[in-house]
């Protein structure tokens, strides 16, 4: 499977306009859902742009009326273990998968307007003829059932998409050929948005330089959590740090056995910092991720 990821270059595209009768690719073009196709209006869409006899550039197009505050063609991760990093490992290898969006940041737009469309990747008439081809996308934006999530689609297509490509229907609907359109809301499957990477990676600098790069994966890695989470409140990134610190050196000095006992450490430490009930509503998931990532630390001190 080809995957766009060569040098990137990005380009923005004002006024684009939905036709809404062009067909897909051999492999996907249904009656069907060229009939759907023609009732229905996408609130995103990619659109082919001929560059030149070869070569197209493929674009997302955003078809609603808001402006989207990101959109990112690369695969989001809700923690360093998703994106292939370890606890304890402090090579640099590792500490760029910590920052999980590294090699991908050329890929990242903001500020994507209502009608503006913005290249994710090009494909070759000659040399991508044959190959399965996929472009992975998410970005912010309401769903059916909430003021917020983040919406993820993945496009698998062989040579390519035809000329317009609907990822999502102003009524939430999937269009059928579509490999996945997913709607992430609950905080468990909260991805770490890719517009704060510049924040984040900030938060691990000033982490290394205070406690070295192993304790700083460890504290970022909690920070992680509460921020997915929203614990205690829905803060900056950034401003989570010195409770992460706390329950890291908290859980080191009463190792917690259950995610029952994680709990107490994290309200007591809300409970500090802030009011009495601060982080009441903790959910017990997150804090079974906290007890994970303990866990996990404490097997690699003792493996040393």
């Amino acid at each position: 499977m080809t995957k766009l990821t060569s040098q990137f270059e990005q380009k923005r595209v004002d006024n684009m306009q939905w036709v809404g009768h062009s067909k897909l690719s051999g492999l996907t073009a249904l009656a069907s859902d060229e009939q759907e196709r023609v009732r229905k209006t996408p609130l995103f869409y990619l659109e082919r742009v001929s560059v030149d006899n070869y070569e197209d550039d493929i674009y997302f197009v955003n078809n609603s009326d808001e402006t989207l505050s990101f959109v990112a063609s690369f695969r989001p991760y809700r923690n360093i273990i998703e994106a292939g990093a370890k606890l304890g490992d402090v090579s640099e290898e590792n500490l760029n998968k910590v920052k999980l969006y590294s090699d991908d940041m050329d890929c990242l737009y903001t500020d994507v307007l209502p009608k503006q469309g913005v290249r994710i990747g090009s494909s070759h008439i000659i040399y991508d003829s044959d190959a399965l081809m996929q472009w992975l996308i998410h970005l912010p934006f309401k769903g059916a059932k909430t003021h917020y999530a983040i919406w993820r689609f993945n496009v698998v297509e062989k040579g390519g998409i035809g000329k317009s490509y609907p990822l999502l229907w102003e009524d939430f609907s999937k269009p059928l050929p579509m490999v996945s359109s997913d709607c992430l809301f609950e905080k468990s499957e909260m991805p770490i948005e890719a517009s704060i990477y510049e924040e984040r990676c900030a938060l691990l600098e000033r982490l290394i330089d205070a406690f070295g790069v192993a304790n700083a994966i460890f504290v970022l890695a909690i920070n992680d959590v509460l921020y997915r989470y929203c614990v205690g409140w829905s803060a900056p990134y950034s401003e989570s740090d010195i409770q992460a610190q706390d329950i890291a050196r908290k859980l080191k000095e009463q190792k917690p056995k259950d995610a029952q006992a994680v709990k107490g450490i994290v309200q007591a430490i809300y409970d500090f910092w802030f009011n009495k009930g601060f982080a009441k509503n903790i959910s017990m998931q997150a804090c079974e991720e906290v007890l994970a990532l303990y866990q996990a630390q404490v097997a690699i001190v003792d493996s040393k």
